[in-house]
């Protein structure tokens, strides 16, 4: 793994300076995948009760506070074809691509950790995040290094 010091000089200058909202993630999402809105009681299993309690528990939500009842949930399948074929190509076979996110906290999730790190990278933090290093810097920067160390490993 890459330490921190390191992990600064290799993506800070790289992490956008937001944050974006959740439309404009959309936004974004639309332009890189074909979607459809999901209702929430379509998403598989467990989803939506792990969505709550991460959103509920995450660094997004530390100064809101938010209890999972007061929170807005979007939810998207990935169609699969030629424009989403790039998240469908990973290590682990997906039949089913999704994507959920809720409105106030601007918690992301995706079960294909491609598709999460890049709706993460997108988000982008705040210019105080950026310059203080803070919780949120450091979760996207920890993020961006294991997306590396996937990427690149190390030979033997």
């Amino acid at each position: 793994m890459i330490n921190y010091n390191e992990q600064v000089r290799m993506f800070k200058s790289s992490i956008p300076i937001g944050p974006k909202t959740i439309s404009e993630l959309v936004d974004w999402l639309r332009k890189q995948v074909d979607i459809k809105e999901l209702p929430l009681s379509l998403l598989p299993g467990r989803t939506l009760q792990k969505a709550k309690y991460n959103a509920s528990h995450c660094i997004l939500n530390n100064h809101l506070q938010l209890k999972p009842d007061d929170m807005s949930f979007l939810a998207f399948e990935v169609i699969k074809n030629q424009k989403s074929s790039r998240y469908f190509d990973t290590l682990y076979d997906h039949g089913l691509i999704y994507v959920v996110l809720e409105e106030h906290t601007g918690y992301t999730f995706s079960n294909s950790n491609r598709l999460f790190l890049d709706l993460e990278f997108t988000r982008g933090v705040s210019q105080h995040e950026f310059n203080t290093e803070g919780d949120e810097f450091r979760s996207l920067l920890s993020h961006l290094a294991i997306a590396y160390c996937e990427e690149h490993p190390i030979e033997d």
